[in-house]
């Protein structure tokens, strides 16, 4: 496993998960966040101010966001890549949880915990 996954491996992440996991059908990246509901941008940055890594597309579901932190320390230990992942689908629905997946399918995620006691405020009570 890599020491760190890169923000462009993040994005990919949430691409897979959308996919694997949701079963979306991904149409187009947005780019131009006024482009998607005011709700979605709460996962924009952690409950101290720091960026996350959030991406969305428009999908046949609507406009679908998300935002995902990797958990590095626990990748390792299991051997899959571990993420919290956030993510908001129309107009109001908002999911969360900790999510993995094995290097070689990318596309199947099993639910999960992940160790939260890194991570401070908001993430630290999920």
């Amino acid at each position: 496993m890599d020491a760190a996954a890169s923000p462009t491996t993040v994005e990919d992440f949430l691409e897979h998960f959308l996919l694997g996991a949701l079963g979306l059908s991904l149409q187009a990246r947005i780019h131009d966040l006024d482009s998607v509901p005011a709700s979605h941008r709460s996962g924009l940055v952690d409950s101290q101010g720091v960026p996350r890594q959030w991406a969305a597309w428009q999908t046949d579901k609507g406009p679908v966001s998300g935002s995902a932190i990797y958990d590095h320390e626990q990748s390792q230990r299991i051997r899959a890549h571990v993420l919290f992942i956030e993510w908001w689908m129309v107009p109001y629905q908002h999911h969360q949880g900790w999510w993995h997946c094995d290097p070689k399918h990318p596309r199947e995620w099993t639910k999960g915990r992940g160790d939260s006691s890194r991570f401070s405020g908001d993430e630290a009570k999920r």
